[in-house]
């Protein structure tokens, strides 16, 4: 533990990226993210041996770990198909942002803020009027 002390930023942070840790902070906080690396290291070792012990299984047992796997690549597919992003329709696009400019109308009087509750108002007026357009502001905020 002292060993990290004696080295330089350079040389903690060299050794933290080979360990795939952030490299931000002083040098203690460099030095402490090592030492709890090195504790967690060590006990990993430990429980990667009891394992082995644990895994002891009838070949029925087996059988049915190959149905369950079969039935669980069917979801993989599904979620491969939600990871594609939905395009909304300019209704639904709309509904959304009625909700979300509600939201900030609803908490900027709660917290007393009336210049932001005013604008909030005019683009939810703004809105209702014309939809959201892809690529504006409101747009990239309601998450498209």
């Amino acid at each position: 533990m002292s060993e990290y002390n004696s080295n330089t930023v350079a040389q903690l942070k060299d050794l933290l990226k080979e360990r795939g840790l952030t490299t931000d902070g002083k040098k203690a906080d460099l030095v402490n993210r090592l030492i709890e690396a090195d504790s967690t290291k060590q006990e990993e070792p430990e429980v990667a041996e009891a394992e082995p012990e644990a895994v002891v299984a009838p070949i029925a047992a087996e059988n049915e770990a190959t149905e369950v796997i079969a039935e669980d690549s069917a979801p993989v597919a599904d979620e491969d198909a939600t990871l594609t992003p939905k395009v909304l329709s300019a209704e639904e696009r709309k509904q959304l942002a009625i909700e979300l400019l509600n939201k900030k109308v609803q908490r900027a009087v709660k917290f007393g803020d009336e210049s932001a509750a005013e604008a909030a108002r005019k683009d939810l007026v703004r809105v209702e009027k014309f939809g959201v357009e892809l690529g504006t502001a409101l747009a990239r905020e309601i998450g498209l």
